[in-house]
């Protein structure tokens, strides 16, 4: 099945990305890059499925968020993107939808192990903050200043990603335009 080529289709702005080969999809899974409302073609872009549909993809998760909406079906990747983000937290409900059960994403055992604190903007000085001793004044301040400007850089790096891929579909569209890459 990896000898297959694979192509993305973005929801969001029906920007088409490949051919590829699974290993790159599975990244891109793993990056979080892929939706649930994103398509995938193997057949040379005649036909598309849901990304969820594939296997291949483990996209098998819902989050329930505490307003009990719904968001997936995702991957891991994903789960642990949200919670860099501070979009949820230990306590949301995880539904996986192959074995049909419900469980609060802190006592799953992926979540146990998976490196999630390291990522997390709330937690990224763990290990290096100041011994409660050797507090300076203000310090309270300051921590919530540095979580602050830390999310504010993952939503940028967004916007960025964002960017990069409109760039990125434009050059394609001129190069098949005019035969020529632009630069």
């Amino acid at each position: 099945m990896s000898d297959r080529t694979w192509h993305l289709l973005k929801a969001s702005d029906k920007d088409i990305f490949g051919p590829t080969d699974l290993e790159t999809l599975r990244g891109w899974a793993a990056d979080a890059k892929i939706s649930p409302l994103d398509k995938i073609s193997t057949d040379g872009r005649m036909s598309w499925q849901r990304a969820p549909m594939i296997p291949e993809l483990q996209m098998d998760l819902l989050v329930q968020m505490p307003d009990n909406y719904l968001y997936g079906p995702t991957n891991v990747a994903t789960i642990q993107e949200f919670l860099a983000t501070g979009e949820i937290d230990e306590n949301v409900t995880i539904i996986n939808c192959l074995d049909n059960t419900e469980s609060r994403l802190a006592d799953l055992g992926w979540f146990k192990a998976s490196p999630h604190h390291v990522r997390s903007a709330s937690t990224t000085l763990i290990g290096t903050q100041w011994p409660d001793d050797r507090r300076l004044p203000g310090d309270t301040q300051q921590q919530s200043r540095i979580s602050t400007l830390e999310r504010q850089v993952m939503d940028l790096q967004r916007v960025v990603d964002e960017w990069q891929h409109a760039y990125g579909s434009l050059r394609r569209q001129f190069i098949e335009a005019t035969g020529r890459d632009p630069l």
